[in-house]
């Protein structure tokens, strides 16, 4: 997270971030005769923050709510699944004259990400030999 943040008036608030994502294997590559898919699978690691009045108790409920039925059928829809959490942590700290709540936990994520782009079908190839032989192939290949 960088940049330009705006002032936030909000009493509690939930973040969350992306951390890191790690590719898992080798990318794999589909062809349907216009359009080539690269498909990589990763694992993500994703920081979610509560702020405010109770932030500790809303992040672990948060905590819990993400691995209801509904949570797993909605990332199973998106092909993505939950591998692992981390600890809620208390990170609530003094800001000013006050002090701020804030509960923290991570979680990661297995996921695809996945790339279309198009491909243009081969029309010709001209193949050469060890003996200087030239042979043109034309047609889908």
């Amino acid at each position: 997270m960088g940049g330009y943040l705006p002032e936030n008036h909000l009493s509690a608030f939930i973040t969350v971030d992306v951390l890191f994502s790690q590719e898992i294997g080798q990318s794999r590559r589909k062809f349907d005769g216009t359009t080539e898919y690269i498909i990589s699978s990763l694992q993500s690691t994703i920081s979610i923050s509560c702020y405010g009045n109770n932030s500790l108790a809303i992040a672990t409920k948060l905590k819990t709510l993400l691995q209801s039925s509904n949570a797993l059928s909605a990332l199973k829809a998106m092909n993505a699944g939950i591998v692992s959490f981390s600890d809620v942590r208390n990170l609530t700290a003094t800001v000013g004259a006050d002090y701020e709540e804030r509960g923290q936990f991570d979680c990661v994520i297995s996921h695809h990400h996945i790339v279309a782009t198009p491909l243009d079908p081969i029309k010709q190839v001209d193949h050469y030999t060890n003996q200087s032989i030239q042979q043109t192939i034309k047609g889908a290949i």
